[in-house]
């Protein structure tokens, strides 16, 4: 079978996560303190990736990368299943914290394994499709998910969203592709120690740089993943489809990024510095922005920088050694899962004490001041 089969799966499983967001968001403005609930559901599942993160990296350094990301779909798809027939808070906060943990594993497998399939010298190419299929889904689970949860219910999007992560697990089954390096098995003791693989990026500027990045990233994103749903209820009053429409503007801006970036010949930890830079400018502006049009294209267009960053990002990380690259992945999860936990505990009191506006330009301000910081820390690291 194609290898680029593997790339579409993991398109599969992006489709009804991002239907599910929609469709949770719109089951949680059904409960009593909405606001309450939703600040949970955002925490739980960042708290399930932060907590199984290490762990995480190391099973996929150690087993079968095909048949932990089988495992994860079809425990995802379970837990999603769950909300559809027990629609209440604390189950919904359960399968949010499960699923964390199973997207995480699923993630630093399959990111750990392209590199190994494709090819090291393939693997902007390989990104940056990727990245357009996730935004094509973007663009379609988005737009069918607020469609479907306002005419429909959240019920048959949540269904819908369990059944492709089962039906991804199924299409997995049937993939074979040959397992290059030692990944099943750790090569060595040293290998396998998670001090060993600080001790590689204390020596590697760049992965430590993307690491540490990965906090004031996620920090950032969870600033306008809390508001978007009320930044859209303010706009037009409980319209599920401008929820969906603004996610689907950042998934178009993030095809025509990942497009660019993929052919642009430039020095990758710059292009993702900038391009970071410049989506940051463009969520402040369409949380500046008062008319929803305005808001969609300022979003496209901020939506374009993240998939450029996206790109840029994932074939640096995938650059490590075969042998640490889960473990790798599993302390930057850690860091990434960190800044979301952050970020959605601090963003309701952000909001509470301002407005939305204030709480986005608080994160947005600490991420550019990192970005800056780790561009100074690159230029005058020691050369590896």
């Amino acid at each position: 079978m194609n290898k680029k089969w593997y790339l579409y799966v993991n398109a599969l499983s992006s489709l009804g996560s991002r239907m599910n967001l929609i469709a949770c968001s719109a089951l949680i403005f059904t409960f009593e303190h909405s606001a309450y609930w939703m600040t949970a559901f955002f925490v739980a599942r960042q708290l399930g990736g932060m907590l199984f993160s290490p762990l995480a990296g190391v099973l996929a350094d150690r087993m079968d990368r095909r048949r932990t990301m089988i495992v994860s779909d079809l425990g995802a798809g379970l837990a999603i299943l769950a909300i559809a027939f027990y629609p209440t808070p604390y189950v919904l906060i359960a399968a949010a914290f499960l699923n964390g943990m199973l997207y995480t594993l699923f993630h630093i497998s399959f990111q750990a394994s392209l590199p190994q399939i494709f090819g090291s010298e393939q693997l902007v190419q390989v990104n940056g499709l990727k990245v357009r299929m996730e935004s094509l889904v973007g663009i379609m689970g988005f737009m069918l998910g607020g469609w479907l949860t306002d005419h429909y219910g959240y019920t048959i999007v949540i269904v819908l969203d369990g059944a492709s992560f089962l039906f991804s697990a199924w299409i997995l089954t049937r993939l074979r592709w040959e397992e290059q390096g030692d990944n099943v098995l750790a090569t060595s003791k040293a290998a396998s120690s998670f001090r060993v693989t600080l001790r590689y990026l204390r020596d590697t500027p760049v992965l430590l740089t993307i690491s540490l990045l990965a906090f004031l990233v996620s920090l950032s994103t969870s600033a306008y993943n809390y508001g978007l749903p009320f930044w859209a209820d303010q706009l037009r009053d409980s319209d599920a489809t401008l929820h969906g429409l603004m996610w689907t503007a950042m998934s178009v801006g993030g095809l025509i990024g990942s497009y660019v970036a993929a052919r642009l010949r430039v020095k990758l930890v710059n292009g993702m510095l900038v391009a970071y830079a410049v989506f940051s400018v463009g969520i402040v502006g369409a949380f500046a922005a008062t008319h929803a049009v305005f808001v969609l294209l300022l979003l496209i267009f901020a939506g374009l920088f993240s998939g450029a960053a996206q790109v840029y990002e994932s074939t640096l990380l995938q650059q490590a050694q075969n042998e640490l690259r889960g473990k790798v992945m599993g302390v930057q999860g850690l860091l990434s899962r960190s800044g979301y936990f952050a970020g959605f505990l601090m963003a309701p009191f952000l909001a509470g004490a301002s407005t939305l506006f204030g709480m986005l330009i608080f994160a947005q301000l600490l991420f550019v001041t990192g970005l800056i910081g780790f561009g100074l820390y690159l230029v005058f690291s020691p050369k590896k």
